[in-house]
């Protein structure tokens, strides 16, 4: 395990490109990562040639026994995970008329319900400890759905509602809840995954603040 008095942050769905940033963003302050996803073990490797501690694990986030394993054994590299951030979704090619109800069942427990599992395993030493940060990356697709995938839109609607949920639960017992709805395409214009992480950066901060002035849904427009 990690010596250290920092606390450790989980990320699930750490891939190359947002789910590095939000790692990288969040570690600032010597705080020990824990990585999962396919990526992971080559995300925490060039994390670590960074000088930071990353450590990794892969999961099928759709199995919650996997991936309530996986983050017990990371955290027994990192210490106590004081804030988790859920990073993940998939895509289907599939219209509403070809759209099966076991599809979408299965799109639900990798984008959504994977989400559940995390806060079954994170939440309860938070509340112990009075404090911590669970945090969700959210799209436009929840508000406008993709013609030809629905899917999508449903994992990211019931996703927000899903943190809203737990905000509502949480946050007498210190641990802040929050969502960031991305309303565009990373690597356009405007959509760069280090200043979509900057907001994830502002939202640990601000667990720290008076809880009147914690925010559950956030919203990343193109910056200019």
């Amino acid at each position: 395990m990690v010596d250290s008095g920092a606390d450790a942050v989980l990320v699930v769905g750490a891939g190359p490109r947002l789910g590095a940033a939000i790692a990288r963003r969040l570690a600032a302050g010597g705080r020990p990562l824990g990585l999962i996803g396919r990526a992971a073990p080559d995300v925490a490797r060039t994390l670590g040639a960074e000088g930071l501690s990353a450590f990794a694990a892969v999961a099928d986030v759709a199995d919650a026994g996997a991936l309530t394993a996986a983050i017990d054994a990371l955290s027994q590299q990192t210490g106590a995970f004081d804030v988790a951030v859920h990073n993940v979704s998939t895509w289907r090619d599939a219209g509403a008329t070809t759209l099966t109800q076991a599809d979408l069942l299965a799109d639900l427990a990798v984008g959504t319900t994977s989400l559940a599992t995390i806060a079954n395993a994170v939440a309860p030493g938070m509340i112990e400890r009075g404090r911590g940060t669970i945090l969700a990356t959210g799209s436009a697709a929840a508000d406008a759905p993709t013609p030809g995938a629905p899917s999508l839109s449903v994992q990211k609607a019931a996703l927000r509602a899903l943190v809203r949920g737990f905000a509502a639960e949480l946050a007498p017992h210190g641990v802040h809840c929050a969502t960031v709805t991305i309303n565009g395409l990373l690597g356009t214009d405007g959509f760069d995954e280090n200043e979509i992480a900057d907001v994830y950066g502002d939202l640990v901060r601000e667990t720290s603040a008076p809880r009147e002035n914690w925010r559950t849904v956030m919203e990343f427009n193109r910056r200019v």
